[in-house]
């Protein structure tokens, strides 16, 4: 997930901190990410068109239309823009990151045609959250913006006076389970995502079960960190959250914190309201003008929400990983059915059930793909690409593991006619730091993607977050010719910046653009040089003529 101040206030004292691989090669490269500030102030709106033009996947070009030549004059004007930036980076550190230290790699396209900008676009680049468009476009390639996570909970019991004699078995679909609410945040509930299926078994005469809830993973990869991911100190931070066959709330608790009267309790709320955690900490009501100071943590078994919330801070809220996407599931779902009046004597397991013999299925948890996607490109939620990642292997690369993921990649790409020679991609969102890509491969992905049918286009467009108005781009490019006239993805990590996506030139021209940014990592960088200057490199391909 991508840094992204206007979204979330943090606790200060808690310090939340929050690719395709390389086609020709791989290194390596340190993850630190940026340590967040205190509760952010509103940023005013800013002036934008009031009928931006809408961005709607290009129309197929014919293979008879003239190839694209490159631009000299926009390939120096975006050098420029470069240079500033370096510039401005070596005065900002005083020297201490030089030009040579920094490597920028460039590629633009006009859609369905050739290059018109390539700068070092060649170069394998770790992508950061970048990466997220691999796995989004991989997964509306192999599997149509149609497709569905389905969980399925059946038995092959019987139900007699109320009672269901036997298990009840959900069947693992991948499902991040995650609601993005207004402003793709949400409030971590899951209640109305797990009621309609709670009232399905019940709709089955069951009142009670004698059995257990049996979670069954099937090929999934028992949760677990990803090779490369950040230190054991960070694995709490909602960037880390882990995927797996089941989750709720993609992998996440979200704490939320009002204020009350000045030295009095303040009220806090924890969802998923059923996640089989106990309860620890109190938060108080502080002074008008005290700190802003909660501490949150989830360990197996409880979760923390402890410290103090200024009065003047009528709520507060935050999302932290729990310690298992599996067990928050099953118990969330437990709790679903019980505030349904359905008990479960033999209480949760995980456990591999058999599918043979007679099963019936009781109910169902369905979640379109473009729920997931969305949260994935406009929000960069890491857990769900991971789960997007694991549930891709799972029904396309021979099992919900990371090495399914690949497979299932790798396969996508080849439908594309992309070169998947050497494909190294670590996870599903680009938090590891081992992934790379180049600028190159990611601007010929997009295109390859637009030019599929209207349907799969238009879903990959609309899950990218718009300049100036959604996701992680919604305080960027407020600039009335960019504003609403760009879609993207963000990226960063600590020594890594990215953006990728489309762009629609004065001239009419649908160009597709891919920025990378690999520099020693320098707390502030990215806010004072990279995100500028990719801005700024916007601003020149929006105003470039054909």
């Amino acid at each position: 997930m991508d840094p992204h101040s206007r979204r979330r206030a943090t606790a200060a004292a808690a310090g939340l901190t929050c690719a395709l691989a390389a086609l020709f090669g791989t290194v390596g490269f340190i993850l630190r990410p940026q340590p967040a500030g205190a509760a952010p102030s509103a940023v005013p709106p800013a002036a934008v068109p009031a009928t931006p033009a809408p961005l709607v996947p290009a129309p197929l070009i014919p293979a008879t239309t003239p190839r694209a030549a490159p631009d000299a004059r926009l390939a120096a004007r975006i050098r420029a823009r470069i240079a500033a930036a370096l510039d401005r980076a070596a005065s900002e550190t005083k020297g201490r990151v030089a030009a040579h230290e920094v490597q920028v790699s460039v590629h633009v396209r006009e859609a369905a045609r050739d290059d018109l900008v390539a700068i070092e676009s060649d170069r394998p680049m770790r992508p950061a959250s970048n990466l997220k468009l691999v796995t989004s476009s991989a997964a509306l390639v192999l599997l149509g913006a149609d497709w569905r996570f389905e969980t399925v909970l059946e038995t092959n019991g019987s139900v007699e006076n109320g009672i269901l004699h036997g298990d009840l078995v959900a069947r693992a679909g991948g499902d991040p389970l995650y609601e993005r609410g207004a402003g793709g945040k949400g409030d971590g509930s899951v209640d109305a995502l797990l009621a309609p299926a709670a009232l399905a078994v019940g709709g089955h005469g069951v009142r009670a079960i004698d059995g257990a809830l049996v979670l069954d993973e099937l090929d999934y990869a028992l949760p677990a960190p990803g090779p490369a991911w950040p230190e054991t100190n960070q694995r709490w931070a909602e960037f880390c959250a882990l995927a797996g066959g089941f989750s709720a709330n993609a992998g996440c608790l979200t704490a939320t914190v009002k204020s009350a009267g000045a030295g009095d309790a303040a009220e806090v709320r924890v969802e998923p309201r059923h996640c089989g955690l106990e309860r620890k900490g109190r938060v108080t009501t502080g002074a008008a003008k005290s700190k802003l100071d909660v501490r949150v943590e989830a360990r197996a078994g409880s979760v923390l929400v402890d410290g103090s919330i200024p009065k003047s801070v009528p709520s507060w809220s935050t999302r932290f990983a729990a310690p298992d996407p599996v067990e928050l599931f099953g118990n969330a779902l437990a709790g679903a059915l019980a505030d349904r009046g359905i008990t479960i004597a033999g209480g949760i397991r995980r456990a591999h059930a058999p599918h043979a013999g007679r099963w019936t299925e009781l109910a169902r948890i369905s979640t379109p793909i473009a729920a997931v996607i969305d949260a994935m490109n406009t929000d960069s939620n890491n857990a769900c690409a991971d789960q997007m990642f694991l549930a891709l292997g799972h029904a396309r690369g021979g099992a919900g593991t990371r090495e399914g993921g690949r497979t299932a990649v790798a396969r996508a790409l080849e439908r594309l006619g992309i070169p998947a020679d050497g494909l190294v991609q670590v996870d599903g969102s680009g938090l590891s730091r081992e992934n790379r890509v180049t600028a190159r491969q990611i601007t010929t992905l997009i295109d390859a993607v637009l030019r599929l049918d209207e349907k799969t286009a238009r879903a990959f467009v609309d899950s990218m977050a718009v300049a100036s108005e959604s996701g992680t781009l919604d305080d960027r490019m407020r600039d009335p010719k960019l504003a609403g006239r760009v879609r993207a993805k963000t990226g960063f990590i600590a020594g890594t910046s990215a953006l990728s996506g489309i762009l629609d030139a004065k001239d009419g021209r649908r160009l597709v653009f891919s920025i990378l940014v690999e520099y020693p990592p320098t707390d502030g960088l990215n806010r004072t040089c990279w995100k500028p200057m990719e801005d700024a490199i916007c601003s020149e391909l929006a105003g470039a003529d054909g």
